[in-house]
Protein backbone atom coordinates (compact mmCIF):
# COMPACT_ATOMS: atom_id res chain seq x y z
CA UNK A 1 0.00 0.00 0.00
CA UNK A 2 2.78 2.42 0.88
CA UNK A 3 4.59 1.55 -2.37
CA UNK A 4 1.45 2.22 -4.41
CA UNK A 5 0.93 5.52 -2.62
CA UNK A 6 4.54 6.49 -3.33
CA UNK A 7 4.13 5.69 -7.03
CA UNK A 8 0.98 7.78 -7.19
CA UNK A 9 2.59 10.88 -5.69
CA UNK A 10 5.81 10.34 -7.66
CA UNK A 11 3.79 10.30 -10.88
CA UNK A 12 2.01 13.48 -9.80
CA UNK A 13 5.36 15.15 -9.11
CA UNK A 14 6.72 14.12 -12.51
CA UNK A 15 3.70 15.62 -14.28
CA UNK A 16 4.00 18.88 -12.35
CA UNK A 17 7.72 19.13 -13.10
CA UNK A 18 7.04 18.55 -16.80
CA UNK A 19 4.47 21.36 -16.88
CA UNK A 20 6.82 23.67 -14.98
CA UNK A 21 9.64 22.93 -17.40
CA UNK A 22 7.41 23.44 -20.45
CA UNK A 23 6.07 26.81 -19.24
CA UNK A 24 9.45 27.90 -17.80
CA UNK A 25 7.69 28.94 -14.61
CA UNK A 26 10.84 28.66 -12.52
CA UNK A 27 12.56 31.13 -14.83
CA UNK A 28 10.05 33.94 -14.27
CA UNK A 29 11.90 36.98 -12.83
CA UNK A 30 9.37 37.54 -10.05
CA UNK A 31 10.26 38.50 -6.51
CA UNK A 32 10.03 36.00 -3.70
CA UNK A 33 8.29 37.05 -0.48
CA UNK A 34 8.36 35.97 3.18
CA UNK A 35 5.90 33.36 4.38
CA UNK A 36 3.92 35.77 6.58
CA UNK A 37 2.56 37.43 3.44
CA UNK A 38 0.65 34.26 2.63
CA UNK A 39 -0.73 33.71 6.11
CA UNK A 40 -4.04 34.72 7.64
CA UNK A 41 -3.30 38.42 8.20
CA UNK A 42 -1.14 38.73 5.11
CA UNK A 43 -4.08 39.62 2.85
CA UNK A 44 -3.26 43.33 3.29
CA UNK A 45 -0.09 42.75 1.29
CA UNK A 46 -2.15 41.51 -1.66
CA UNK A 47 -4.58 44.36 -2.27
CA UNK A 48 -2.70 45.15 -5.48
CA UNK A 49 -3.10 41.53 -6.59
CA UNK A 50 -6.85 41.70 -5.88
CA UNK A 51 -7.09 44.83 -8.05
CA UNK A 52 -5.29 42.99 -10.85
CA UNK A 53 -7.68 40.04 -10.59
CA UNK A 54 -10.71 42.37 -10.68
CA UNK A 55 -9.24 44.15 -13.72
CA UNK A 56 -8.78 40.82 -15.54
CA UNK A 57 -12.43 39.99 -14.88
CA UNK A 58 -13.47 43.42 -16.15
CA UNK A 59 -11.58 42.93 -19.40
CA UNK A 60 -13.09 39.47 -19.98
CA UNK A 61 -16.67 40.47 -19.18
CA UNK A 62 -16.30 43.82 -20.97
CA UNK A 63 -15.14 42.20 -24.22
CA UNK A 64 -18.12 39.82 -24.12
CA UNK A 65 -20.52 42.75 -23.59
CA UNK A 66 -18.82 44.73 -26.36
CA UNK A 67 -19.92 42.11 -28.89
CA UNK A 68 -23.57 43.02 -28.27
CA UNK A 69 -23.42 46.73 -27.44
CA UNK A 70 -24.31 48.83 -30.49
CA UNK A 71 -24.29 52.64 -30.07
CA UNK A 72 -26.40 53.02 -33.24
CA UNK A 73 -29.50 51.61 -31.50
CA UNK A 74 -31.62 53.41 -28.90
CA UNK A 75 -29.16 53.04 -26.07
CA UNK A 76 -31.54 52.23 -23.24
CA UNK A 77 -33.03 49.54 -25.46
CA UNK A 78 -29.57 48.24 -26.38
CA UNK A 79 -28.70 47.49 -22.78
CA UNK A 80 -32.07 45.91 -22.12
CA UNK A 81 -31.69 43.74 -25.23
CA UNK A 82 -28.46 42.41 -23.68
CA UNK A 83 -30.34 41.71 -20.45
CA UNK A 84 -33.46 40.20 -22.02
CA UNK A 85 -32.19 38.25 -25.04
CA UNK A 86 -28.44 37.52 -24.80
CA UNK A 87 -27.60 34.24 -23.01
CA UNK A 88 -26.25 35.18 -19.57
CA UNK A 89 -26.26 38.82 -20.69
CA UNK A 90 -27.87 40.02 -17.46
CA UNK A 91 -25.29 38.14 -15.38
CA UNK A 92 -22.33 39.51 -17.34
CA UNK A 93 -23.71 43.06 -17.25
CA UNK A 94 -24.39 42.99 -13.50
CA UNK A 95 -21.06 41.34 -12.62
CA UNK A 96 -19.21 43.77 -14.91
CA UNK A 97 -20.79 46.66 -13.03
CA UNK A 98 -19.90 45.23 -9.62
CA UNK A 99 -16.44 44.28 -10.84
CA UNK A 100 -15.88 47.98 -11.52
CA UNK A 101 -17.19 48.84 -8.05
CA UNK A 102 -14.88 46.29 -6.46
CA UNK A 103 -11.91 47.59 -8.43
CA UNK A 104 -12.51 51.18 -7.32
CA UNK A 105 -12.98 50.21 -3.65
CA UNK A 106 -9.84 48.06 -3.72
CA UNK A 107 -7.78 50.85 -5.29
CA UNK A 108 -8.87 53.25 -2.55
CA UNK A 109 -7.96 50.67 0.13
CA UNK A 110 -4.62 50.01 -1.56
CA UNK A 111 -3.85 53.71 -1.91
CA UNK A 112 -4.71 54.74 1.64
CA UNK A 113 -2.93 51.74 3.15
CA UNK A 114 0.26 52.67 1.34
CA UNK A 115 -0.27 56.36 2.11
CA UNK A 116 -0.41 55.82 5.87
CA UNK A 117 2.53 53.40 5.69
CA UNK A 118 4.64 55.97 3.85
CA UNK A 119 5.06 53.74 0.80
CA UNK A 120 5.25 56.83 -1.41
CA UNK A 121 8.79 57.64 -0.24
CA UNK A 122 12.00 56.71 -2.00
CA UNK A 123 12.50 54.47 -3.90
CA UNK A 124 8.77 54.17 -4.71
CA UNK A 125 7.97 57.71 -5.81
CA UNK A 126 7.21 56.91 -9.45
CA UNK A 127 5.43 53.73 -8.41
CA UNK A 128 3.16 55.81 -6.17
CA UNK A 129 2.49 58.37 -8.92
CA UNK A 130 1.42 55.67 -11.38
CA UNK A 131 -0.86 54.23 -8.69
CA UNK A 132 -2.62 57.57 -8.15
CA UNK A 133 -3.03 57.99 -11.91
CA UNK A 134 -4.52 54.50 -12.08
CA UNK A 135 -7.12 55.54 -9.50
CA UNK A 136 -8.08 58.66 -11.47
CA UNK A 137 -8.29 56.79 -14.79
CA UNK A 138 -10.26 53.92 -13.25
CA UNK A 139 -12.84 56.41 -11.97
CA UNK A 140 -12.97 57.89 -15.48
CA UNK A 141 -13.54 54.44 -16.99
CA UNK A 142 -16.29 53.84 -14.45
CA UNK A 143 -17.98 57.14 -15.35
CA UNK A 144 -17.95 56.42 -19.09
CA UNK A 145 -19.21 52.88 -18.56
CA UNK A 146 -21.95 54.09 -16.22
CA UNK A 147 -23.04 56.62 -18.85
CA UNK A 148 -23.43 53.97 -21.57
CA UNK A 149 -26.64 52.50 -20.14
CA UNK A 150 -28.78 55.36 -21.45
CA UNK A 151 -31.10 55.40 -18.43
CA UNK A 152 -32.22 58.44 -16.45
CA UNK A 153 -29.26 58.15 -14.05
CA UNK A 154 -26.69 58.13 -16.84
CA UNK A 155 -28.51 61.05 -18.47
CA UNK A 156 -28.32 63.08 -15.24
CA UNK A 157 -24.64 62.16 -14.78
CA UNK A 158 -23.67 63.22 -18.30
CA UNK A 159 -25.65 66.47 -17.93
CA UNK A 160 -23.66 67.41 -14.81
CA UNK A 161 -20.42 66.34 -16.49
CA UNK A 162 -21.28 68.39 -19.55
CA UNK A 163 -21.94 71.43 -17.36
CA UNK A 164 -18.57 71.06 -15.62
CA UNK A 165 -16.80 70.73 -18.96
CA UNK A 166 -18.55 73.77 -20.44
CA UNK A 167 -17.60 75.93 -17.45
CA UNK A 168 -13.90 75.40 -18.20
CA UNK A 169 -12.39 78.71 -19.38
CA UNK A 170 -11.33 78.94 -23.05
CA UNK A 171 -11.39 75.16 -23.65
CA UNK A 172 -14.93 74.59 -22.40
CA UNK A 173 -16.69 74.03 -25.73
CA UNK A 174 -13.80 71.96 -27.11
CA UNK A 175 -13.61 69.79 -24.01
CA UNK A 176 -17.38 69.28 -23.96
CA UNK A 177 -17.38 68.26 -27.62
CA UNK A 178 -14.38 65.96 -27.17
CA UNK A 179 -15.92 64.07 -24.26
CA UNK A 180 -19.68 64.28 -24.92
CA UNK A 181 -19.90 64.59 -28.70
CA UNK A 182 -21.70 67.08 -30.91
CA UNK A 183 -25.03 67.03 -29.09
CA UNK A 184 -26.67 64.02 -30.74
CA UNK A 185 -27.34 60.81 -28.85
CA UNK A 186 -25.36 58.77 -31.38
CA UNK A 187 -22.32 61.01 -30.95
CA UNK A 188 -22.63 60.98 -27.15
CA UNK A 189 -22.71 57.21 -26.79
CA UNK A 190 -20.08 56.64 -29.45
CA UNK A 191 -17.75 58.93 -27.48
CA UNK A 192 -18.63 57.22 -24.20
CA UNK A 193 -17.85 53.79 -25.66
CA UNK A 194 -14.64 54.96 -27.32
CA UNK A 195 -13.35 56.69 -24.18
CA UNK A 196 -14.31 53.68 -22.07
CA UNK A 197 -12.15 51.44 -24.26
CA UNK A 198 -9.28 53.94 -24.61
CA UNK A 199 -9.07 54.54 -20.85
CA UNK A 200 -9.16 50.79 -20.22
CA UNK A 201 -6.18 50.38 -22.57
CA UNK A 202 -4.35 53.16 -20.70
CA UNK A 203 -5.04 51.33 -17.43
CA UNK A 204 -3.43 48.23 -18.92
CA UNK A 205 -0.32 50.15 -19.99
CA UNK A 206 -0.01 52.02 -16.69
CA UNK A 207 -0.53 48.84 -14.75
CA UNK A 208 2.32 47.22 -16.68
CA UNK A 209 4.62 50.07 -15.60
CA UNK A 210 3.28 49.98 -12.03
CA UNK A 211 3.85 46.23 -11.77
CA UNK A 212 7.37 46.54 -13.21
CA UNK A 213 8.25 49.21 -10.65
CA UNK A 214 6.74 47.15 -7.83
CA UNK A 215 8.91 44.18 -8.80
CA UNK A 216 11.99 46.36 -9.27
CA UNK A 217 11.57 48.14 -5.92
CA UNK A 218 10.58 45.02 -4.05
CA UNK A 219 8.02 44.70 -1.30
CA UNK A 220 7.90 47.08 1.61
CA UNK A 221 9.10 45.14 4.68
CA UNK A 222 7.30 45.06 7.99
CA UNK A 223 7.65 48.06 10.29
CA UNK A 224 9.83 46.08 12.69
CA UNK A 225 12.28 45.27 9.94
CA UNK A 226 12.41 48.81 8.53
CA UNK A 227 12.25 50.46 11.97
CA UNK A 228 9.88 53.03 10.44
CA UNK A 229 12.72 54.49 8.39
CA UNK A 230 12.92 55.07 4.63
CA UNK A 231 14.11 53.80 2.27
CA UNK A 232 12.31 50.62 3.35
CA UNK A 233 13.48 47.93 0.97
CA UNK A 234 13.24 44.22 1.61
CA UNK A 235 16.22 42.19 0.48
CA UNK A 236 15.37 38.70 -0.67
CA UNK A 237 16.35 36.13 1.92
CA UNK A 238 17.52 32.61 1.04
CA UNK A 239 14.76 31.33 3.33
CA UNK A 240 12.10 32.86 1.06
CA UNK A 241 10.29 30.21 -0.91
CA UNK A 242 10.30 30.47 -4.75
CA UNK A 243 7.49 32.29 -6.56
CA UNK A 244 6.42 29.03 -8.14
CA UNK A 245 4.60 27.13 -6.80
CA UNK A 246 4.02 28.99 -3.51
CA UNK A 247 2.97 32.48 -4.63
CA UNK A 248 1.35 31.17 -7.81
CA UNK A 249 -0.87 28.76 -5.85
CA UNK A 250 -1.80 31.56 -3.45
CA UNK A 251 -2.65 33.86 -6.38
CA UNK A 252 -4.84 31.18 -7.98
CA UNK A 253 -6.66 30.81 -4.67
CA UNK A 254 -7.23 34.58 -4.46
CA UNK A 255 -8.43 34.68 -8.08
CA UNK A 256 -10.97 31.91 -7.53
CA UNK A 257 -12.34 33.60 -4.41
CA UNK A 258 -12.46 37.02 -6.10
CA UNK A 259 -14.15 35.78 -9.28
CA UNK A 260 -16.65 33.87 -7.16
CA UNK A 261 -17.55 36.89 -5.04
CA UNK A 262 -17.79 39.17 -8.10
CA UNK A 263 -20.41 36.79 -9.51
CA UNK A 264 -22.26 35.90 -6.29
CA UNK A 265 -22.99 39.46 -5.08
CA UNK A 266 -24.68 40.73 -8.29
CA UNK A 267 -26.49 37.39 -8.61
CA UNK A 268 -28.07 37.90 -5.20
CA UNK A 269 -29.06 41.44 -6.18
CA UNK A 270 -30.54 40.13 -9.44
CA UNK A 271 -32.73 37.72 -7.50
CA UNK A 272 -33.79 40.48 -5.11
CA UNK A 273 -34.52 42.85 -7.97
CA UNK A 274 -36.49 40.19 -9.85
CA UNK A 275 -36.68 42.04 -13.17
CA UNK A 276 -34.91 44.61 -15.31
CA UNK A 277 -37.27 47.36 -14.12
CA UNK A 278 -37.78 48.24 -10.44
CA UNK A 279 -40.98 46.71 -9.08
CA UNK A 280 -42.05 50.09 -7.70
CA UNK A 281 -41.12 53.48 -9.05
CA UNK A 282 -41.31 55.10 -5.63
CA UNK A 283 -39.91 52.19 -3.61
CA UNK A 284 -37.61 49.97 -5.71
CA UNK A 285 -36.30 46.78 -4.03
CA UNK A 286 -32.69 47.97 -4.48
CA UNK A 287 -31.66 51.66 -4.25
CA UNK A 288 -30.91 53.09 -7.72
CA UNK A 289 -27.32 53.80 -6.67
CA UNK A 290 -26.59 50.09 -6.29
CA UNK A 291 -29.05 48.43 -8.63
CA UNK A 292 -27.39 45.88 -10.94
CA UNK A 293 -29.54 47.03 -13.87
CA UNK A 294 -30.42 50.35 -15.55
CA UNK A 295 -33.16 52.48 -14.07
CA UNK A 296 -35.99 53.95 -16.14
CA UNK A 297 -35.46 55.51 -19.55
CA UNK A 298 -35.21 59.34 -19.54
CA UNK A 299 -38.50 59.48 -21.47
CA UNK A 300 -40.34 57.20 -19.03
CA UNK A 301 -43.16 58.75 -16.97
CA UNK A 302 -41.49 57.16 -13.94
CA UNK A 303 -38.15 58.91 -14.55
CA UNK A 304 -39.18 61.78 -12.29
CA UNK A 305 -39.32 59.42 -9.31
CA UNK A 306 -35.60 58.66 -9.59
CA UNK A 307 -33.29 61.15 -7.80
CA UNK A 308 -30.52 62.69 -9.90
CA UNK A 309 -27.80 60.35 -8.68
CA UNK A 310 -24.35 60.21 -10.25
CA UNK A 311 -22.26 57.04 -9.89
CA UNK A 312 -21.77 56.45 -6.15
CA UNK A 313 -17.99 56.82 -6.52
CA UNK A 314 -18.49 60.40 -7.78
CA UNK A 315 -21.08 61.44 -5.22
CA UNK A 316 -18.53 63.46 -3.24
CA UNK A 317 -17.72 65.66 -6.24
CA UNK A 318 -21.30 66.02 -7.46
CA UNK A 319 -22.46 67.08 -3.99
CA UNK A 320 -19.76 69.74 -3.86
CA UNK A 321 -21.34 71.31 -6.95
CA UNK A 322 -24.43 72.01 -4.79
CA UNK A 323 -22.45 74.11 -2.29
CA UNK A 324 -23.50 77.75 -2.46
CA UNK A 325 -20.08 78.90 -1.33
CA UNK A 326 -19.23 78.51 -5.03
CA UNK A 327 -21.05 81.10 -7.10
CA UNK A 328 -21.07 82.29 -10.70
CA UNK A 329 -21.02 80.49 -14.05
CA UNK A 330 -17.76 78.70 -13.19
CA UNK A 331 -19.02 77.32 -9.86
CA UNK A 332 -19.32 73.69 -11.11
CA UNK A 333 -15.72 73.76 -12.32
CA UNK A 334 -14.45 75.43 -9.13
CA UNK A 335 -16.26 72.90 -6.90
CA UNK A 336 -14.92 69.99 -8.96
CA UNK A 337 -11.42 71.46 -8.82
CA UNK A 338 -11.47 72.01 -5.05
CA UNK A 339 -12.86 68.58 -4.18
CA UNK A 340 -11.50 66.54 -7.07
CA UNK A 341 -8.47 68.02 -8.79
CA UNK A 342 -6.75 69.53 -5.72
CA UNK A 343 -6.83 66.27 -3.70
CA UNK A 344 -5.58 64.40 -6.76
CA UNK A 345 -2.67 66.83 -7.15
CA UNK A 346 -1.91 66.54 -3.45
CA UNK A 347 -1.63 62.77 -3.64
CA UNK A 348 0.45 63.01 -6.81
CA UNK A 349 2.90 65.47 -5.21
CA UNK A 350 3.10 64.06 -1.67
CA UNK A 351 6.22 61.97 -2.49
CA UNK A 352 8.05 65.18 -3.36
CA UNK A 353 6.59 67.32 -0.55
CA UNK A 354 7.32 64.85 2.26
CA UNK A 355 11.09 64.40 2.14
CA UNK A 356 11.52 63.01 5.66
CA UNK A 357 12.68 59.46 6.30
CA UNK A 358 10.08 58.81 9.01
CA UNK A 359 7.49 56.17 8.17
CA UNK A 360 5.54 56.11 11.43
CA UNK A 361 2.12 57.83 11.01
CA UNK A 362 2.60 59.78 14.27
CA UNK A 363 5.96 61.10 13.06
CA UNK A 364 4.14 62.65 10.07
CA UNK A 365 1.22 64.35 11.85
CA UNK A 366 0.01 66.65 9.07
CA UNK A 367 0.38 64.01 6.36
CA UNK A 368 -1.56 61.52 8.46
CA UNK A 369 -4.16 64.13 9.37
CA UNK A 370 -4.75 65.02 5.70
CA UNK A 371 -5.20 61.33 4.88
CA UNK A 372 -7.74 60.87 7.68
CA UNK A 373 -9.58 64.04 6.63
CA UNK A 374 -9.66 62.86 3.01
CA UNK A 375 -11.43 59.67 4.09
CA UNK A 376 -13.83 61.51 6.44
CA UNK A 377 -14.75 64.18 3.91
CA UNK A 378 -15.24 61.63 1.14
CA UNK A 379 -17.59 59.59 3.32
CA UNK A 380 -19.52 62.66 4.50
CA UNK A 381 -19.92 64.11 1.01
CA UNK A 382 -20.92 60.75 -0.46
CA UNK A 383 -23.56 60.18 2.22
CA UNK A 384 -24.76 63.76 1.81
CA UNK A 385 -25.05 63.35 -1.94
CA UNK A 386 -26.93 60.08 -1.61
CA UNK A 387 -29.45 61.50 0.87
CA UNK A 388 -29.98 64.93 -0.69
CA UNK A 389 -28.95 64.83 -4.37
CA UNK A 390 -29.12 68.12 -6.20
CA UNK A 391 -30.28 70.14 -3.17
CA UNK A 392 -28.39 73.47 -2.75
CA UNK A 393 -26.44 73.73 0.50
CA UNK A 394 -25.99 77.16 2.15
CA UNK A 395 -22.49 78.21 3.31
CA UNK A 396 -23.38 77.91 7.01
CA UNK A 397 -24.13 74.18 6.64
CA UNK A 398 -20.96 73.63 4.60
CA UNK A 399 -18.83 75.22 7.32
CA UNK A 400 -20.69 73.28 10.04
CA UNK A 401 -19.83 70.02 8.27
CA UNK A 402 -16.20 70.69 7.38
CA UNK A 403 -14.72 72.69 10.27
CA UNK A 404 -15.29 70.30 13.23
CA UNK A 405 -13.50 67.29 11.64
CA UNK A 406 -10.60 69.55 10.67
CA UNK A 407 -10.19 70.90 14.20
CA UNK A 408 -10.53 67.47 15.84
CA UNK A 409 -8.24 65.57 13.47
CA UNK A 410 -5.49 68.17 13.08
CA UNK A 411 -5.52 69.03 16.80
CA UNK A 412 -5.58 65.36 17.75
CA UNK A 413 -2.68 64.48 15.48
CA UNK A 414 -0.64 67.41 16.81
CA UNK A 415 -1.23 66.18 20.38
CA UNK A 416 -0.37 62.56 19.49
CA UNK A 417 2.77 63.69 17.66
CA UNK A 418 4.02 65.49 20.78
CA UNK A 419 3.43 62.39 22.88
CA UNK A 420 5.21 60.26 20.28
CA UNK A 421 8.25 62.56 20.31
CA UNK A 422 8.35 62.31 24.10
CA UNK A 423 8.45 58.51 23.79
CA UNK A 424 5.22 58.10 25.72
CA UNK A 425 4.08 55.33 23.39
CA UNK A 426 6.82 52.93 24.43
CA UNK A 427 5.04 49.62 24.87
CA UNK A 428 5.19 47.55 28.06
CA UNK A 429 3.15 44.57 29.22
CA UNK A 430 1.08 46.63 31.66
CA UNK A 431 0.48 49.40 29.13
CA UNK A 432 -0.65 46.95 26.46
CA UNK A 433 -3.19 45.28 28.76
CA UNK A 434 -4.44 48.61 30.10
CA UNK A 435 -4.82 50.06 26.60
CA UNK A 436 -6.73 46.97 25.47
CA UNK A 437 -9.21 47.28 28.36
CA UNK A 438 -9.57 51.02 27.75
CA UNK A 439 -10.21 50.53 24.03
CA UNK A 440 -12.78 47.81 24.78
CA UNK A 441 -14.67 50.17 27.08
CA UNK A 442 -14.50 52.98 24.52
CA UNK A 443 -15.64 50.64 21.75
CA UNK A 444 -18.79 49.68 23.65
CA UNK A 445 -19.50 53.35 24.38
CA UNK A 446 -18.90 54.46 20.77
CA UNK A 447 -21.08 51.71 19.28
CA UNK A 448 -23.98 52.91 21.45
CA UNK A 449 -23.22 56.54 20.52
CA UNK A 450 -23.07 55.68 16.81
CA UNK A 451 -26.40 53.86 16.96
CA UNK A 452 -28.06 56.88 18.64
CA UNK A 453 -26.61 59.36 16.16
CA UNK A 454 -27.54 57.20 13.19
CA UNK A 455 -31.09 56.82 14.47
CA UNK A 456 -31.38 60.60 14.91
CA UNK A 457 -29.97 61.16 11.43
CA UNK A 458 -32.46 58.74 9.83
CA UNK A 459 -35.35 60.44 11.64
CA UNK A 460 -34.22 63.94 10.71
CA UNK A 461 -31.74 64.52 7.90
CA UNK A 462 -29.67 67.61 8.65
CA UNK A 463 -26.10 68.79 8.32
CA UNK A 464 -25.60 68.66 12.11
CA UNK A 465 -26.90 65.10 12.37
CA UNK A 466 -24.78 64.08 9.39
CA UNK A 467 -21.61 65.48 10.99
CA UNK A 468 -22.45 63.85 14.33
CA UNK A 469 -23.04 60.48 12.69
CA UNK A 470 -19.90 60.73 10.57
CA UNK A 471 -17.74 61.71 13.56
CA UNK A 472 -19.25 58.93 15.67
CA UNK A 473 -18.62 56.46 12.85
CA UNK A 474 -15.05 57.64 12.44
CA UNK A 475 -14.40 57.48 16.17
CA UNK A 476 -15.93 53.99 16.35
CA UNK A 477 -13.70 52.81 13.50
CA UNK A 478 -10.65 54.32 15.20
CA UNK A 479 -11.48 52.70 18.54
CA UNK A 480 -12.18 49.35 16.86
CA UNK A 481 -8.82 49.54 15.12
CA UNK A 482 -7.17 50.48 18.43
CA UNK A 483 -8.83 47.53 20.13
CA UNK A 484 -7.53 45.17 17.48
CA UNK A 485 -3.98 46.56 17.57
CA UNK A 486 -3.80 46.64 21.38
CA UNK A 487 -4.99 43.03 21.45
CA UNK A 488 -2.22 42.10 19.01
CA UNK A 489 0.38 43.92 21.13
CA UNK A 490 -0.88 42.30 24.34
CA UNK A 491 -0.68 38.92 22.64
CA UNK A 492 3.05 39.43 22.05
CA UNK A 493 3.63 39.41 25.82
CA UNK A 494 2.02 36.00 26.19
CA UNK A 495 4.19 32.87 26.24
CA UNK A 496 5.47 32.20 22.72
CA UNK A 497 3.99 29.13 21.09
CA UNK A 498 5.64 27.38 18.23
CA UNK A 499 3.51 27.77 15.11
CA UNK A 500 2.07 24.62 13.65
CA UNK A 501 3.85 23.87 10.41
CA UNK A 502 1.80 20.93 9.18
CA UNK A 503 -1.69 22.43 8.84
CA UNK A 504 -3.52 19.36 7.51
CA UNK A 505 -2.60 15.87 6.38
CA UNK A 506 -2.60 14.92 2.70
CA UNK A 507 -5.22 12.21 3.19
CA UNK A 508 -7.55 14.57 5.05
CA UNK A 509 -7.13 17.22 2.34
CA UNK A 510 -7.89 14.69 -0.39
CA UNK A 511 -11.04 13.45 1.38
CA UNK A 512 -12.39 16.96 2.04
CA UNK A 513 -11.51 18.03 -1.52
CA UNK A 514 -13.34 14.99 -2.90
CA UNK A 515 -16.47 15.86 -0.89
CA UNK A 516 -16.29 19.47 -2.08
CA UNK A 517 -15.74 18.26 -5.64
CA UNK A 518 -18.82 16.02 -5.49
CA UNK A 519 -20.86 18.95 -4.18
CA UNK A 520 -19.52 21.15 -7.01
CA UNK A 521 -20.48 18.51 -9.62
CA UNK A 522 -23.99 18.40 -8.13
CA UNK A 523 -24.23 22.21 -8.41
CA UNK A 524 -23.05 22.04 -12.03
CA UNK A 525 -25.72 19.46 -12.78
CA UNK A 526 -28.40 21.72 -11.27
CA UNK A 527 -27.41 24.98 -12.96
CA UNK A 528 -26.84 23.33 -16.36
CA UNK A 529 -30.62 22.87 -16.67
CA UNK A 530 -31.39 26.57 -16.11
CA UNK A 531 -32.58 28.86 -18.87
CA UNK A 532 -29.62 31.05 -19.98
CA UNK A 533 -32.02 33.95 -20.64
CA UNK A 534 -34.00 35.46 -17.81
CA UNK A 535 -33.01 37.50 -14.77
CA UNK A 536 -34.16 34.96 -12.17
CA UNK A 537 -32.61 31.92 -13.85
CA UNK A 538 -29.40 33.82 -14.57
CA UNK A 539 -29.24 34.92 -10.94
CA UNK A 540 -29.59 31.31 -9.85
CA UNK A 541 -26.94 30.28 -12.38
CA UNK A 542 -24.64 33.00 -11.06
CA UNK A 543 -25.07 31.81 -7.49
CA UNK A 544 -24.15 28.30 -8.58
CA UNK A 545 -21.20 29.40 -10.72
CA UNK A 546 -19.87 31.71 -8.00
CA UNK A 547 -20.26 28.92 -5.46
CA UNK A 548 -18.26 26.54 -7.66
CA UNK A 549 -15.46 29.11 -7.93
CA UNK A 550 -15.40 29.60 -4.15
CA UNK A 551 -15.35 25.81 -3.68
CA UNK A 552 -12.43 25.62 -6.11
CA UNK A 553 -10.66 28.26 -4.01
CA UNK A 554 -11.25 26.16 -0.89
CA UNK A 555 -9.79 23.11 -2.62
CA UNK A 556 -6.72 25.16 -3.58
CA UNK A 557 -6.47 26.28 0.04
CA UNK A 558 -6.51 22.66 1.18
CA UNK A 559 -3.89 21.81 -1.43
CA UNK A 560 -1.59 24.56 -0.16
CA UNK A 561 -2.11 23.50 3.45
CA UNK A 562 -1.43 19.82 2.75
CA UNK A 563 1.46 20.01 0.30
CA UNK A 564 3.09 23.39 1.07
CA UNK A 565 2.22 23.49 4.81
CA UNK A 566 0.86 27.03 4.52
Amino acid sequence: MDIEKYKFWKKRQDVVEEVVDTLKLNELPLKTVPDYMRRKRGIWYWTGALITIAFVYQVISGLLLLIYYTPSDPYYNTVNVIIDTVPFGALFLASHLYGAYAMIVLIYIHLFRNYFMGAYKKPRRLQWVTGVLLLAITIGVGFFGYSMTGDVLSSDATDVGRGIALSTPILGATLESLVFGNGTSLSLFTHMLSLHIIFTAIIGLLFGLHFFLAEANGMMPSNRKSKYTAPAVDKEDPSYKPWFPYNMAFMVQLALYTFGILIIIPSILMLINGSTVPASATNPPIPPLFSPFPSFAPTSPFAGYVPAYPPWFLLFIYKAVDFQIFTGPMSPLIASTVFGVVPLLYFLLIPFMDGSKDLHPLARPMVTAFGILAVIYMVILSAWGALSPGIPIPPSEVYAVFIPPWVIVVGGMYFLNRMYKQNKFRVTSNKSIASFLLFMFLLIFMVIELAENFSAFMNHTSALNLVSTALAGGATSFVAFGTMKSAQVAEKYQPVKEPKQHVISVNTAVIISAILGIFAVAVIAMISTLNPVGVISEGEFGLGLGGILVISGLIMRLYRAAFYHE
